[in-house]
Order: structure tokens, then sequence, then C-alpha cells
């Protein structure tokens, strides 16, 4: 019996254009999706959620604990030096001309899996902007004190209320949602390549460590952060997973007249 494998290359949907009429209007629908998204959970999800409440908990009550023990036996110029470098994976200077440059990338190379990926970054961006700075003008949680070598304990529970200041803007870390609605809608698109899940989440990881390492913000604000931006990345692929924008792997068995074999579609 012969076997015959073939391969034909096939794109779920067309490639997204940035300006396009049904690209703006998505920013709605996947929206919705990414705030609709308990109203679909399975046990997992709600497995997911409770291990990052439980985090979160945990995050709160040892906050000055963590924050004195950095302080006592991390912190010093190399780990300063090394945050200020991880922070970029973080920052709205360093995200939008990435997304810009894969996006042209991928119009130059008609790769339409890469194009319809960054768009659906720059949704996740957004929607982890507004998220961060709505939180941040509610809450107005003051960010750890600078390093003093004098100083032995820390109070995380600054909170000033609502729109008391726009200087107080610890909770939650804004880098840290940012990074991980980027590395978590990056996977989505890329399930079928490993190492690229291993990599985006590992930056995001580096990202908000190193914002506590650097005393900018709290451990549970940049828990709290990177939950939130992982779950805006989950919506922002499950909205592009139901529209047809993602491409994935399909094998399927076949008949010739010279034997069986599979056709793979990706």
């Amino acid at each position: 019996m012969l076997f015959v494998i073939c391969c034909r290359s096939i794109a779920n949907g067309q490639c997204e254009t940035l300006l396009s009429k049904k690209y703006l209007k998505s920013y709605w629908d996947s929206g919705l999706t990414v705030l609709g998204q308990p109203l679909h959970y399975d046990w997992k999800d709600w497995t997911v959620f409770g291990g990052v409440a439980a985090a979160t908990t945990i995050a709160f009550i040892y906050d000055d604990e963590i924050y004195n023990f950095i302080n006592k036996n991390i912190y010093d110029n190399n780990i300063n030096a090394v945050s200020k470098f991880t922070n970029i994976f973080g920052e709205e200077l360093f995200i939008l001309p990435c997304i810009a440059g894969t996006y042209a990338f991928g119009a130059i190379n008609k790769d339409c899996r890469l194009r319809n990926m960054s768009l659906a970054v720059l949704q996740s961006f957004v929607y982890a902007e507004v998220a961060s700075a709505g939180l941040k003008v509610l809450t107005c949680r003051m960010r750890p004190p600078e390093f003093n070598s004098q100083q032995s304990t820390a109070n995380s529970q600054n909170w000033l209320g609502p729109f008391a200041t726009l200087e107080s803007t610890s909770f939650p870390s804004g880098h840290a949602m940012r990074s991980f609605a980027m590395a978590a809608t990056i996977t989505g698109f890329y399930h079928d390549k490993t190492w690229v899940g291993i990599a985006s989440y590992s930056m995001a990881t580096l990202c908000s460590l190193g914002r506590v390492a650097n005393n900018e913000h709290w451990m549970s604000d940049v828990v709290v952060g990177a939950a939130i931006g992982y779950f805006i990345g989950r919506g922002v692929v499950k909205f592009n997973n139901k529209t047809g924008n993602i491409s994935s792997v399909d094998i399927q068995a076949v008949a010739t007249n010279y034997g069986l074999g599979f056709v793979i579609n990706f």
C-alpha cells in the first residue's frame, strides 16, 4: 500500500487591513468578547482564574514583606541596570514600532498570519492601555518609596482613592499588563510554534519582575497587571479564532489512484 503525503498552503480568512472598516469595527466586537469571557468559561478556565485569584491574594498579603526582602537582599546597581533593560518589553515606544514593523514585514512577504497577528496585538495593546489607565486613576495607589538603605519597613496600603492624583499610579502595572497581553496574543496566533510562546512569556515575565526588582511596583500590582493582560490577550485571540483570522494546521486522509495519503493544510 502506498502512502503519499501532499502539502498545500491555505489561510483561514483574509488578510486584515489596518484602516479597513471591518478591522476598525472589530474593536467593538472583540472588546465584547474580551469582557464576556467569563460567561463562556469551562472548568479549566475557572481553575486558571482560581489560581490567579489565589496568587493575587497572597501578593496583597505579602506586598510589604516582598518589598523589604528585595531591598535587603536583591536590590543593587546590577539589578537596577538589568530591570531597566527588561522594561522595554512593556514600553509603548517599543511595542508600537514592533507592531508596525511586523505588520509591514507581513505585508511585504504576503504573510496573512503575521499581518493579522500584528493587528490583533494592536487591539490587545489598546485594551491594555485603557484598562491600565482606568484602574490607575480609580485607585491612585502610591508606588513603593525609592530605595533607602536606612528604611527597613514599607507600607503598601497607600490607596488615595479615585482621581486623587495623577502621580500615584502604582496599581496595576501597565508594563506587566501590556507585555502579557502581547504574549498571550502572539502565542495564540502561533500556537503551533512552542518556542514563540516560551519566548513571549519569558520576556513578559522578565519585564514584570523587573518592575518589582526596581521598586517601581508592589508585587500585587504586577500580578494583577499580568493577569488582566493575559485575559485580554486570550479574549482577542478567541475573537480572531471565531472570525477565522488565525491560521491553523489540519491533517486529512485522502484516497488517490496511487493509494492512501494525507493532505496537510496550514
